[in-house]
């Protein structure tokens, strides 16, 4: 979040949340929601233990794009690209957005320290709070982006 130079080619809403991200003393704020522009921009904070890949499934949006920023810890985050292949375990839940899949088709790996971001757009799964080396406490904001917005 750091590299002004580098995120100033990424579009302006994404931006506009690594502003946020730099202006918030993320250590301290709280876990729960944190409203930035109405229903618009929000951010999620939670706190949890790391878990093993294999024991979780991956979630996919329609509506919001994930900006993911490590607050403290280290985590891994499982993705891949949108892919009809990628089998549904649980049907979309419009009221949170998300659905779930079982598994990945072409799955990568990135592993998160404090202070980097990964971006998830739409329709691409990922999967969150995996360990890196071994189960831990990690913090975490996720800022939601409604897709309108990467448009304008």
């Amino acid at each position: 979040i750091e590299h002004q130079k580098t995120n100033h080619y990424l579009p302006r809403v994404i931006q506009q949340c690594l502003a946020y991200l730099n202006e918030t003393d993320l250590e301290m704020l709280p876990t729960g929601k944190h409203i930035i522009d109405g229903e618009n921009i929000f951010a999620n904070v939670m706190e949890f233990e790391t878990g093993e890949a294999n024991s979780k499934q991956a979630e996919v949006h329609k509506e919001y794009i994930d900006v993911q920023c490590l607050i403290r810890g280290e985590e891994r985050i499982q993705y891949s690209l949108e892919d009809e292949i990628n089998p549904i375990a649980k049907s979309y839940d419009e009221e949170n957005d998300f659905y779930l899949v079982e598994s990945m088709n072409q799955c990568n790996n990135v592993i998160m320290y404090p202070k980097m971001f990964a971006v998830f757009l739409p329709e691409e799964p990922h999967k969150p709070g995996c360990v890196v080396s071994q189960s831990g406490l990690i913090k975490k904001i996720v800022i939601k982006v409604h897709r309108k917005l990467l448009t304008q």
